[in-house]
């Protein structure tokens, strides 16, 4: 009898969508209320916007100008509305549809994470009674909490999963199921957890590959080949736009993040609790001490034997940089994955494969005993178990979501011109109610910000200074997407728009420029209705592309349901050219792009200073020449200060020589002098100012070769105890358990236990 409810589609979901509405119940009550953590108010004002375009000037969301000075809202990395949830928002509102939002992607996360362990796990009721514990688990507490909603769309992952190992099994189905739920988890604002579904997706396809008889494995690895090439290609109407952005200012993640497996165990049984505003990692992704005791107890069946393997390599991931050799490093070093920041986040794919052992041990452990009483009642004790896990989690979620703190985000009559605003980023989802944008810029990428942008304008558009005398502009109508001004001038003239320029701008009139990174329109002399609009090359060649896949699978499924077998020599050239055209329209598109490129990022110290010197002698600072170990050489420096706020200013010259490993940093050591007296009490005598990343815009060691770069950086000293202090570096490796690089040439420098001298100050 519960075998047939489990097995039943109607059943499950309905159990489902009961936990589902328990789980959010106590929240709905808020629904209409804005989040006000900070995270919170980006990617509610994302959505918000979204919604704005499409309802108030019936428009696609391509550009937001509210937010950073405009950036293309497509290739924003945390949007979310590139998906058929902005459909939701649409209806009933960004605050509303959030906890609808959720509700949702539980059921689909359960579901999903049933029909995968049904594939692994021969019992329907104990695939059904485990899905719940992933799809419930502490991070999505967390994720709500700070307002992270597109994080929701890892529900979808068991999909994925679920999909590849179908795929191996030669189902197109699974190349459908895959390919479509990533797609939906990259809309959906899943851009940083994209990383993470693609080692769950690589790890489950090798064991989906391995667990074939070898006669067909060679046809299991073309159809993972297929899987891929559908994932990447539906998905393209978001992974071009961002790819973009993220080439154009790509995000630097710098650091050695790393926990030790005390701190993890505690990440997933503690409790979780808001402590100043925030959660830390305790309790983090709870699961609780029962469900491991499961994984534990299923961990002696064979079957789950892969498995364990599996959440073991998530668990030495999540370790991150405290565990040696670091896994997460060397996962690091892969382009797509140097953007990788938190590696507890890969405790989220540990818990979603120990259900799996957890499920072997509800279908098996009541057989091993004797006797119906026996099996009666080890499924009690176990059910209970899952039930008292499934409880834990829903009580964590409430726990935390009341805790938030709350905007009133009430509908505001938006002024009757646009206009930027210096804002506020911890307030930003107000300055799109009130119809203004903010230029103050909190992103996880750093957005290329024209350094002309004003928030103090009497007009949002204007000619430039050469061409002031010219004649007038005039702003004649005015939406997201689309300026449209009334340009008289004399002579050839500039117009500035007072938001940043990308490529994807167009003018009926002139050229469209980059002015300093200020979007700018060069107009002939006369009178002339300029209409300036966002028209990006690449969300349109990528959503032809996309297209393109799901018209390709489309044909594919139709095919395969007439018992064709699409691997078989009469079908292969079908197959292959459907798995290859959403490419040859992607790159037909992109050979065709009207767009210049984005240029290459500038540069810069955060003082403004070029990062590159172009002269090979290094200005204003004393010549040191030493060479160290590695291939590096520290020409000159400088101390400068401290300033009347407390602070000393670091600059450095030097020089990249050769091969430099990516784990190589920068060790800055400010010390006070050891023959000075004890410092006084609340008095500090050492600073450390570590970094990987020079001038704020590169690894060491992605320095151009040979070229001399200067590297500014700041030390705050508020509680330095007075006296002369020396500031001295050296190089090593990131984890510093390595030492340092000896100093092979000391040339004009003070060297100490290889550490070059580059300045004193003293603190008064």
């Amino acid at each position: 009898m519960v075998s047939r409810l489990a097995r039943s589609a109607a059943f499950r979901l309905a159990l489902y969508a009961v936990l589902a509405t328990l789980y959010v119940w106590p929240v709905l009550g808020d629904a209409a209320r804005g989040n006000e953590f900070r995270d919170a108010e980006v990617l509610s004002l994302y959505e918000r916007t979204a919604i704005d375009t499409v309802q108030r000037y019936h428009e696609l969301p391509l550009w937001n100008p509210y937010y950073c000075g405009g950036l293309d809202a497509v290739g924003a990395p945390q949007s979310r509305f590139v998906s058929p949830t902005l459909l939701l928002g649409l209806v009933f509102g960004a605050a509303r549809a959030e906890p609808i939002l959720v509700f949702l992607f539980v059921v689909l996360g359960m579901e999903g994470m049933y029909r995968w362990l049904r594939l692994r796990v021969t019992s329907p009721p104990a695939a059904m009674l485990v899905a719940p514990v992933f799809a419930l688990s502490g991070h999505f507490a967390v994720a709500y909490f700070r307002g992270w909603i597109g994080f929701f769309g890892f529900e979808l992952v068991p999909w994925i999963v679920f999909g590849v190992t179908l795929a191996t099994r030669r189902r197109l189905a699974g190349v459908a199921i895959a390919s479509v739920a990533f797609a939906i988890v990259l809309g959906f604002g899943g851009t940083f957890a994209a990383p993470l579904v693609a080692v769950a997706a690589v790890l489950e396809g090798l064991r989906a590959l391995v667990e074939q008889p070898r006669a067909d494995r060679r046809r299991a690895l073309v159809m993972l080949a297929i899987t891929a090439s559908f994932m990447a290609s539906v998905a393209l109407v978001r992974l071009w736009p961002i790819a973009e952005t993220l080439a154009a200012t790509p995000r630097i993640m710098a650091g050695t993040p790393g926990h030790r497996p005390e701190a993890l165990l505690q990440a997933l049984v503690g409790a979780l609790e808001v402590k100043d505003g925030d959660v830390n990692l305790t309790g983090s992704f709870f699961v609780g001490s029962a469900f491991l005791a499961l994984v534990a107890l299923g961990g002696s069946d064979k079957k789950s034997l892969p498995g364990i393997f599996i959440v073991l390599v998530f668990a030495w991931f999540s370790c991150g940089y405290a565990r040696n050799p670091p896994l997460f490093a060397l996962l690091r070093e892969l382009p797509v994955f140097a953007a990788l920041r938190y590696p507890e986040r890969f405790l989220w794919l540990g818990i979603l494969f120990a259900s799996e052992p957890a499920a072997h041990a509800l279908s098996r452990v009541p057989t091993v005993g004797e006797g119906r009483r026996w099996r009666i009642g080890a499924w009690i004790v176990l059910t209970a178990a899952v039930a008292w896990t499934v409880a834990g989690e829903a009580l964590t979620f409430h726990r935390t979501a009341r805790a938030r703190l709350f905007d009133a985000l009430a509908p505001v009559t938006p002024p009757a011109e646009f206009h930027q605003t210096r804002g506020n980023r911890w307030l930003a989802a107000h300055y799109q109610a009130l119809g203004v944008g903010s230029l103050s810029c909190w992103e996880t990428h750093p957005v290329a910000q024209s350094p002309l942008l004003r928030g103090d304008l009497p007009a949002e558009e204007y000619l430039d200074e050469a061409s002031r005398e010219a004649g007038t502009v005039r702003r004649v109508a005015w939406s997201p997407n689309r300026v449209a001004l009334r340009v008289e001038v004399a002579s050839p003239a500039r117009v500035l728009v007072n938001q940043n320029w990308h490529p994807g701008w167009r003018a009926s009139v002139g050229t469209v420029v980059s002015n300093e990174g200020l979007l700018a329109v060069d107009v002939p002399a006369g009178a002339h209705d300029v209409t300036l609009a966002f028209r990006p090359w690449s969300t349109f060649g990528g959503a032809a592309a996309s297209t393109t896949a799901l018209v390709a699978l489309a044909l594919l499924a139709l095919r395969a349901r007439r018992g064709r077998d699409l691997l078989s020599r009469k079908q292969r050239v079908v197959t292959v050219l459907a798995t290859v055209a959403p490419w040859l329209v992607a790159g037909a598109a992109k050979a065709a792009s009207p767009e210049p490129r984005f240029p290459s990022p500038v540069l810069r110290n955060a003082n403004g200073a070029p990062a590159l010197v172009e002269t090979d002698a290094p200005p204003a600072a004393p010549e040191l020449g030493t060479a160290f170990s590695v291939p590096l050489r520290l020409e000159s420096g400088r101390v400068l200060g401290p300033d009347a706020h407390a602070a000393v200013t670091v600059e450095l010259f030097l020089r990249r020589t050769g091969h430099l490993a990516k784990a190589t940093t920068m060790f800055v050591h400010v010390e006070r002098r050891k023959d000075l007296p004890p410092p006084p009490k609340n008095r500090e005598d050492f600073f450390n100012a570590d970094h990987q990343v020079v001038a704020g815009s590169f690894y060491l060691s992605d320095a151009p070769e040979g070229r001399l770069v200067r590297d500014v950086f700041g030390v705050k000293l508020e509680k330095a105890a007075p006296g002369t202090w020396d500031v001295f570096v050296a190089f090593g490796h990131v984890s510093g358990r390595q030492g340092r690089a000896r100093v092979v040439e000391r040339g004009h420098a003070v060297v100490d236990a290889d550490r070059v001298k580059i300045g004193s100050f003293v603190v008064r």
